[in-house]
């Protein structure tokens, strides 16, 4: 199998150099009261970043969006320039985050400032800081909106290409934001206008101390126990969840598990972990069967953010209300709550190289791989009769998932190249 982290592997863990060690750095007045409930009282907040004015005549303000390479991604136009960006709610931070490189270059920003973000312990980088950015979306301008622009040496252009940044509180703070993945739909509601009218419950969150927010749920783990925890909340993180074994809270890891690659750090070094089901995990009320989780070994908790963390990959179950001022999250099952978890079903891990090929890193046994001959070290040259460096790790990720499906490979193993073909089935 591709690992499900190696093209996302570094998003994962740039996401976690960005959200632990940058953000922290610019994070400015995150509302900090707990114990959200189901009523009109609102959480005092810091000043909104920038202004805001409603251009739809019928005050109604729908931005399309579409699921790209794992994130939730729109288009709008900065400075005049259309551009596509991405949503994130991992942390609640009022810049507009820019990935340095020609794109943001080109949209004619008025830099004010350097900033060196880092912390002890990493590297640090040189960034830069903006001011007096317009935002323009169907129905909706934003004005006078800061950012922050790392450097195009950082290679978030590269990491997240097909967009040139993210944007957070200039939705959440000033907006209720109904995320509908059933019409690929985010509604933007004033929060004085807001009365939810939907079939789902809402669910109270609490900030987490150091930047995101946490809704409760309870997980049925392979000891049979069920656990109650919070879980952090992260848009950007594009699995299911991510549980760190051991921790506060006794993890075990499953019996039935696949070891897996969950990401490198900065300086390049990998973290290895492992991939398994759980059994169950309630939230709100609704019970979610047999998913797919990431399990980061104990010795490596220290490389994840939280101990339990929940991405767009179960989020996207539902169609979503977020209600920042009030603390709390609507959810309501969607078309897509009661579709089966799967996982690549190939049996092998390949990363990929700068020469034209992937390198194949693991193969499990009794897997399809493993039946097929393949070996680790060797080299995939084409899947299908296409060469691998046409191929986008989201373009491949539910190609292996279709069970009963032959893919052909194209590989070289000792100077010679030869065909070898794989009829994927369920390994986890």
């Amino acid at each position: 199998m591709l690992s499900h982290n190696t093209a996302k592997s570094s998003s994962l863990t740039i996401w976690f150099w960005i959200n632990c060690v940058l953000l922290p750095f610019l994070l400015t007045g995150v509302a900090a009261a707990a114990g959200a409930t189901d009523t009109d009282d609102t959480t005092e907040t810091s000043l909104l970043p920038g202004t805001y004015r409603i251009l739809a005549d019928d005050g109604k303000i729908e931005v399309p969006f579409e699921i790209f390479r794992g994130d939730i991604r729109f288009q709008c136009t900065v400075n005049g320039h259309r551009v596509h960006m991405l949503l994130d709610d991992g942390f609640m931070w009022d810049q507009l985050l820019f990935w340095g490189g020609p794109a943001v270059d080109s949209l004619g920003l008025a830099y004010d400032g350097e900033i060196e973000v880092g912390n002890d312990g990493t590297e640090k980088l040189a960034s830069r800081t903006a001011s007096g950015i317009t935002v323009t979306f169907p129905g909706v301008e934003f004005t006078d909106q800061t950012a922050v622009v790392t450097p195009g040496s950082s290679g978030n252009s590269s990491m997240w290409r097909g967009s040139i940044g993210q944007i957070s509180a200039t939705f959440f703070r000033h907006f209720v934001v109904d995320i509908n993945f059933d019409r690929m739909i985010i509604t933007l509601i004033e929060p004085e206008n807001f009365k939810y009218e939907g079939n789902g419950v809402a669910i109270g969150w609490q900030p987490l101390g150091f930047g995101p927010w946490s809704i409760p749920a309870t997980l049925r783990i392979e000891d049979g126990r069920d656990i109650s925890m919070k879980l952090l909340m992260d848009l950007g993180y594009n699995d299911q969840l991510q549980l760190v074994a051991g921790g506060e809270h006794g993890i075990s890891l499953p019996e039935k598990r696949l070891p897996a690659s969950l990401g490198f750090n900065i300086q390049g070094t990998e973290t290895r972990g492992f991939v398994g089901r759980l059994s169950r995990i309630d939230i709100g009320g609704y019970r979610i069967n047999d998913l797919i989780a990431s399990f980061v070994p104990g010795e490596h908790g220290d490389h994840a953010v939280y101990e339990a963390m929940i991405g767009l990959g179960l989020l996207s179950r539902f169609n979503l209300v977020f209600d920042y001022n009030r603390q709390r999250l609507f959810v309501e099952p969607n078309n897509s709550f009661g579709t089966p978890f799967e996982y690549s079903m190939t049996g092998f891990e390949m990363k990929p190289t700068f020469q034209g090929y992937s390198i194949i890193t693991t193969v499990h046994e009794q897997s399809p791989a493993d039946e097929a001959g393949l070996r680790m070290g060797d080299k995939i040259l084409r899947i299908n009769g296409r060469k691998i460096t046409d191929y986008d790790f989201f373009e491949l990720s539910p190609m292996f998932k279709q069970e009963g499906k032959e893919i052909g490979l194209l590989i070289e193993r000792d100077g010679k190249e030869r065909e070898v073909s794989l009829v994927l089935r369920r390994v986890l």
